[in-house]
């Protein structure tokens, strides 16, 4: 069964309901991104899983970008105003822990440049002290319709969300 690009946003959305923040079309910004979902986890940092010892904070910042056609210069724009924004939302402070930046494309069309891009593309970044923690970029690009999928290296886990969601 084929979905078209609304109904796998609206699928990916439900999936992303608790316990993260979603919006769809968020304002200001560009026309590609259908939708952002946002979460920030706090949880307790525990030693042998007995003694309280503090907190530790986890964000995973998600941007669902909805384009016809995936052309490398759509993905390096898109790919750079998310990494941006999330950057931006990053706080981190002494129990930041980490914190995700996942893109997901969903297509009618990937360009195959394109395809080549996304595996390659990695961002990594390690907070120095006073601040903590670590940002990693997860990307996905999906054709509806059951065509090309491909993710980078950390993205590979969001190709099961959408086949989670999705399919």
């Amino acid at each position: 069964m084929s979905v078209t690009r609304e109904e796998a946003i609206e699928r990916l959305l439900a999936h992303y309901q608790e316990p993260y923040r979603c919006a769809e079309r968020p304002a200001a910004a560009s026309p590609e991104l259908a939708a952002t979902a946002f979460m920030h986890l706090v949880s307790d940092r525990k030693i042998l899983s007995l003694a309280k010892v503090g907190i530790v904070e986890s964000d995973d910042f998600v941007y669902i970008y909805s384009v016809e056609e995936l052309t490398p210069e759509v993905f390096d724009r898109c790919c750079t105003a998310a990494l941006t924004d999330a950057l931006k939302r990053v706080d981190p402070n002494p129990n930041h822990n980490f914190s995700l930046v996942s893109v997901f494309f969903i297509c009618d069309k990937v360009a195959p440049e394109t395809t080549a891009a996304v595996k390659k593309m990695k961002y990594h970044k390690d907070y120095e002290n006073p601040e903590h923690g670590w940002v990693d970029l997860r990307l996905a690009a999906v054709e509806v319709g059951g065509g090309t999928r491909c993710a980078n290296p950390m993205g590979k886990v969001l190709l099961n969300i959408y086949k989670a969601s999705v399919n």
